[in-house]
């Protein structure tokens, strides 16, 4: 475990773990977005246990398959196609660190689903916005803010499972309550903020901070703003899956100019996604 400047209020999380060197490596060369699918595959040889949780995924029944054995991982990165590699691929890294075990209450399989679910509606919101200067790189950035925009909640359930398991039997308690509500009575603290003192810390790209910061804000108007937005918009149709709610009419599309078809196209798209990534988790996790 390593040290990190925090607030005073926040003086009991001040333990927190530190990535691997080869993590944050595989992070930065994962959000090139100029990779192709020999590139993926030379960056995950030098990580042999995602390599074999990928391998698995395209041998396994939630690919459909045809009975033909995936062997290599470039014919693995082929099979599952880029964004599902990537995704995957970062979700186990940035987990490596963490032991969640203490925290009963805390569903791996949730917080996966999740997070592959706010990268993929982060990415069809982007590619929605009127704005010339959304590019590649602009869409990869909102794909990998997605999958760490709870990244904060993983790291409370390690470094402060009893109090995060508090907050997780109030939140079950009251629906209406968001988590973060709940983490503020039991740790002082919410997912946001210690996500993003966390990212901070192991050098994560200061746009992928700022978003997992801000993106519950709507408000927000500073650097990265139109991708805090849009994280923040993707965050909350994931939200309403879980709740099996209606699609929810949000404030950050109409500020980003998205329109209402584009969000409903998206939120189908999601429902039509949802089964399918919580049997990919059943994979992954058993």
């Amino acid at each position: 475990m390593q040290r990190l400047d925090l607030p005073d209020a926040l003086a009991d999380i001040k333990q927190l773990p530190a990535l691997p060197h080869d993590v944050h490596h595989l992070i930065q060369a994962l959000s090139d977005d100029g990779l192709d699918y020999s590139g993926l595959a030379k960056v995950l040889q030098n990580h042999p246990t995602i390599c074999s949780r990928l391998i698995a995924l395209a041998n396994s029944a939630w690919l459909n398959n045809n009975g033909e054995a995936v062997t290599s991982i470039e014919r693995t990165c082929f099979k599952l196609g880029l964004n599902i590699v990537r995704g995957v691929s970062i979700g186990l890294a940035v987990m490596k660190p963490f032991n969640v075990n203490q925290c009963r209450s805390f569903d791996i399989r949730r917080y996966w689903v999740s997070s592959m679910l706010a990268a993929q509606a982060a990415t069809d919101l982007a590619w929605a916005l009127p704005d010339a200067a959304v590019d590649e790189s602009f869409v990869q950035t909102v794909h990998t803010a997605g999958i760490l925009h709870n990244l904060g909640l993983l790291c409370l359930a390690d470094t402060m499972a009893e109090q995060t398991q508090e907050a997780l039997r109030l939140k079950r308690a009251n629906p209406q309550l968001h988590l973060n509500q709940a983490l503020r009575q039991t740790v002082g603290t919410d997912y946001c903020e210690i996500g993003a003192h966390l990212a901070r810390y192991w050098g994560i790209p200061e746009a992928l901070c700022t978003i997992i910061e801000h993106h519950r804000h709507p408000g927000y108007r500073g650097d990265y703003w139109q991708q805090t937005l849009v994280v923040g918009a993707a965050t909350r149709l994931v939200s309403a899956l879980f709740k099996d709610a209606e699609m929810p009419k949000l404030e950050m599309l109409e500020i980003l100019a998205i329109a209402e078809n584009t969000e409903q196209r998206c939120f189908a798209q999601l429902q039509t996604e949802f089964v399918k990534t919580k049997e990919l988790a059943k994979v992954l996790f058993g």
